[in-house]
């Protein structure tokens, strides 16, 4: 038993060293949009900012705000009002008597086989012009600049869509912790470097912070019949325009955008209850894989220290796990401005995505996750 122990250490260790490498060439390679200088292009092309919006009261009005004023001539701004019940008509009644090239459209409800997001996305692509489209949820506020950076840059990389990797804002401790498993798989365990370097749409990124997105090569993966009942549409739109033979480019915003996805931990963990068992894809017997994955790199190592020392000895695969570990999340809360506790959170961290996953099976599987006042099944 403290020989399969050792090797279980080892694995671990190993994993570590490879997520460290992976953290520094991902810092090095993947570009921060901010010190990229690139040509002003001799036209700037017409760009639709699609905002799909369901009961948004607490930021819309700041969201939409900050992307009717990008400082970009050739903008339109489509909100599809996806039946909310809130206070968000009212808001969004107001902007658009502000501002005249924002255009609310009322959402219908979904066709059969439709989830209602991505109705609402499919609705305002019908009713976009623009060569380009961006597609960013109603939470999300954006710094004045930020398209006129943007443009110049994805026209450079010859890109079909570009996502920017944004500096998250969070609240409460275990909100932070939760959160940082964002910023992990994002730099460590994801190659992000490669994303724009091969044509596989298996490494694809996306997100509802941002994802641009040219015309023809959203309409060249089927647009939004593809993604008609996807949970998770912001990472399945990288997927799509992937597989229709286009590159995707990729990189950080840092404060040009700026959003915190849930208000405090409860919440945290019904948004990730919503997303956490479609991302299987209904391979629902793969979800042990990353709980058995999450205990070997982020749980063993603590206690492999633990017996060691109570022994008087040093385990030196557990030792180099937490280092690694450490360093990664420490630089990680540097960077991103997250709250410095997360560096020494990883276990907890990790028992908040067991509870979370643990849930979302559960709630699928009996009666589905209501969110946004939707109920999302186990067919999804």
């Amino acid at each position: 038993m403290a020989a399969v122990f050792e090797i279980l250490l080892w694995i671990g260790a190993g994993l570590w060293i490879v997520f460290l490498l992976q953290f520094i060439i991902n810092w090095i390679l993947v570009p921060d949009i901010r010190k990229v200088t690139c040509a002003a292009p001799a036209e700037w092309p017409l760009v639709s900012i699609v905002v799909p919006a369901r009961n948004e009261e607490r930021e819309i009005r700041k969201a939409v705000t900050s992307f009717c004023t990008q400082d970009y001539a050739a903008l339109e701004v489509i909100v599809v009002d996806d039946g909310s019940t809130d206070a968000t008509p009212r808001i969004l009644a107001e902007l658009q008597a502000r501002f005249g090239h924002l255009t609310v459209v009322k959402g219908q409800d979904p066709p059969e086989g439709w989830l209602g997001k991505p109705n609402a996305l499919e609705i305002g692509r019908k009713h976009a012009k623009g060569e380009w489209l961006l597609f960013v949820d109603a939470d999300v506020v954006y710094a004045p600049d930020l398209l006129r950076r943007v443009i110049p840059y994805v026209l450079r990389e010859r890109a079909g869509m570009l996502f920017l990797y944004p500096r998250l804002t969070t609240g409460e401790v275990l909100e932070a912790a939760a959160m940082s498993t964002l910023y992990l798989a994002a730099f460590a365990v994801c190659p992000m470097f490669l994303v724009s370097r091969t044509k596989s749409k298996l490494l694809a990124l996306g997100g509802g912070v941002f994802n641009l997105v040219r015309r023809d090569a959203l309409e060249a993966g089927g647009a939004f019949e593809s993604l008609r009942n996807a949970v998770v549409d912001d990472v399945g739109m990288g997927r799509v325009v992937k597989a229709a033979g286009y590159r995707q480019a990729v990189a950080l915003a840092g404060p040009l955008i700026r959003i915190r996805m849930y208000d405090g931990f409860g919440e945290t963990v019904e948004g990730f209850s919503k997303n956490a068992y479609p991302m299987f894809r209904r391979h629902w017997w793969l979800l042990p894989i990353p709980v058995v994955v999450g205990a070997l790199v982020s749980l063993l190592p603590y206690a492999g220290f633990a017996l060691a020392l109570a022994g008087g000895s040093v385990s030196v695969p557990a030792s180099i796990s937490l280092a690694c570990m450490h360093v990664i999340l420490a630089v990680l809360a540097l960077r991103f401005r997250q709250s410095w506790c997360i560096a020494f959170l990883n276990p907890v961290r990790e028992l908040c995505w067991w509870w979370i996953i643990l849930r979302s099976f559960v709630r699928y599987r009996r009666h589905g996750v209501v969110w946004r006042g939707r109920t999302y099944g186990s067919s999804v």
